[in-house]
């Protein structure tokens, strides 16, 4: 019995599934959901076009360098000051420091425009540092101009005032921060081509500017000066100066490659301006001033190129010259203070600098 009631319940269930369907028929399938192709607009396909082809002539650098020379800041005069002396002043700010940094470059139709960046990452030591105060008499001479136009000479010496007599000299440990922003452009002529992979030679003309900031401390100083008896020890800090510069170089140049050897040589002038504060701390005594000259940068460059990469290496000789005012803040002793209020006094700014530097630049 239960059997025979077991096969009527299949019998009824059978016969319900199959009046769900016309006879001979199949469920129908659900339609699959169409993929539409995506398609690009003609502005996509444009910027993509123009961002390939910009990748193409675009190369990213990271360099390495090492930079030696000096930073004098000088201020004197022959005329009897407020203690009635005839004396100046000189210090010195050794520039020997490591530095890394980054850069990008980019070429279309015989241009070239870069943008480097380079900086001592924090601060390091540059050396040794000196601050020189001496007497002025009839044999010193002043020579404040070393890029003489009108007389076609060029004195290539951070120093101005020669035939003194020290009354102060303090020695020290200098520690420094240095950070430099360079923007450049160049134009090749002949055969040159900007990609450096391309065999090729000829003239360039290039333009630019460069930002350059820099921080000092002269610390550990031992200062001598000529007293009766003479006063020599140790003073601890001895002073801090931070410069920021301003530079214009317009220059030419030569570039010669075969696709695989590159040599380059180039020479620029430039016009520059400085702000500085040299902060004593002896003396509780800032000079705030400004400065401006001319400048001459030239180097001598060879790299090794392979398909995606450039290798480099850089000699650059840079020098500025100028001149300015200052004014003072501060101070600790009446002298000092007094020099507050009589106004500006003149003081000339000179980089005597090189700088080797190996490069390794990716094409993108």
């Amino acid at each position: 019995m239960k059997i025979k009631t077991y096969f009527i319940s299949l019998l009824v269930l059978l016969i319900s599934f199959s009046n769900l369907y016309p006879q001979g028929s199949e469920p129908e399938k659900q339609p699959e959901p169409e993929i539409q192709a995506q398609t690009k607009s003609p502005d996509q396909t444009t910027i993509q076009k123009f961002l390939s082809e910009m990748m193409t002539r675009t190369s990213i650098t990271g360099l390495f360098g090492e930079n030696g020379g000096q930073h004098i800041f000088e201020s004197g005069t022959k005329y009897p000051n407020l203690s009635g002396i005839k004396a100046g002043s000189r210090i010195t700010y050794n520039r020997e420091f490591q530095y890394g940094g980054i850069g990008i470059k980019h070429w279309w139709e015989g241009w070239e425009f870069g943008l480097e960046y380079r900086t001592t990452f924090k601060n390091q030591r540059a050396g040794e540092g000196r601050d020189e105060d001496f007497f002025l008499g009839s044999v010193s001479r002043e020579r404040g101009t070393k890029i003489d136009f009108p007389n076609l000479s060029f004195n290539d010496t951070p120093y101005t005032f020669t035939g003194t007599q020290n009354f102060a000299d303090g020695r020290g440990k200098l520690k420094m921060k240095d950070d430099r922003i360079s923007l450049q452009a160049r134009k090749y002529f002949g055969t040159a081509n900007p990609d450096p992979r391309k065999p090729g030679s000829g003239v360039y003309i290039s333009a630019g500017a460069h930002y350059t900031f820099f921080k000092y401390y002269l610390y550990d100083v031992t200062q001598w000066i000529a007293t009766a008896p003479v006063t020599y020890g140790p003073i601890g800090i001895g002073l801090s100066y931070s410069n920021s510069t301003w530079e214009l170089p317009v220059g030419i140049g030569y570039r010669y490659s075969d696709g695989t050897w590159i040599f380059e040589a180039g020479l620029a002038g430039n016009v520059w301006y400085s702000h500085f504060r040299d902060y004593h701390y002896q003396r509780n005594l800032n000079f705030i001033g400004d400065s401006s000259g001319y400048g001459i940068e030239a180097n001598l460059g060879a790299g090794y190129a392979l398909p995606s990469w450039l290798f480099y290496v850089k000699l650059t000789e840079h020098r500025l010259y100028g001149e300015g005012s200052f004014k003072t803040q501060g101070g600790i002793n009446r002298d000092d203070i007094i020099s507050n209020y009589s106004g500006m006094y003149r003081n000339y700014l000179s980089t005597k600098q090189f700088s080797l530097e190996f490069q390794v630049s990716h094409f993108l």
